[in-house]
């Protein structure tokens, strides 16, 4: 079966157009909501993402601190993730 060559460009331009949003959308879970201050705190302290989309989401196995993940990149700054890391680094020395 052959596509048409237009419908295929088509396809091709619509799919990157969604990828590239999804690499862009910022995601920051919390276990708790967070202030606006808060907010325009991981702003200012991440200025090279596009928070113009951001999503904030509560997700109670976070403990404490936040988590933020852009497209496949994750920032753990959680103490469930500082708790992994420990775990981890005990594991290894035994």
């Amino acid at each position: 079966m052959k596509i048409n060559p237009k419908l295929k460009d088509e396809l091709r331009g619509f799919l990157m157009e969604k990828i590239q949003k999804e690499q862009n959308r910022v995601a920051v879970y919390s276990a708790d909501s967070l202030s606006d201050d808060e907010k325009k705190s991981l702003e200012n302290k991440f200025t090279d993402l596009n928070w113009s989309q951001a999503i904030f989401q509560i997700d109670k196995s976070v403990i404490a601190g936040i988590v933020i993940k852009v497209g496949s990149k994750t920032i753990d700054l959680s103490l469930t993730g500082s708790l992994s890391k420990l775990s981890d680094t005990l594991y290894e020395i035994d």
